[in-house]
């Protein structure tokens, strides 16, 4: 995993907002997350073998690449087929879906992913 050292560590920055001056939310778009391929996590590992009963994301983590939504897709699979609960979020942040290739692609890969988990 040498592409780890080339990108930030998961933690989120917000500083309070001063008078007119808006918050300002540090950017997340190059978190190491982001260079996550499919196949890269045993699903089998996380909901079977470790019993995991959760599994949580959303349109922020989606937004990430353009191979998150695969991850969370293949993600769906394991989780539905374990019995854990498959939740997802929403959350759209425009400024990570100018990022990808397809930048308009946010309403149909949030429909896809919150489909998968039933959340229509």
């Amino acid at each position: 995993m040498a592409w780890v050292a080339r990108y930030r560590n998961g933690l989120n920055f917000t500083e309070r907002g001063f008078g007119v001056r808006a918050a300002w939310v540090a950017p997340i778009g190059d978190h190491a997350i982001s260079q996550l391929q499919p196949g890269e996590i045993d699903w089998e590992t996380v909901f079977v073998k470790r019993a995991s009963r959760w599994f949580h994301t959303g349109g922020i983590f989606a937004a990430l690449s353009e191979t998150t939504p695969l991850v969370r897709g293949e993600a769906d699979g394991g989780g539905q087929g374990s019995g854990a609960i498959v939740s997802y979020d929403l959350n759209y942040r425009e400024s990570l879906w100018k990022r990808h290739r397809r930048p308009g692609s946010a309403r149909e890969v949030n429909r896809e992913l919150a489909s998968l988990c039933g959340c229509e």
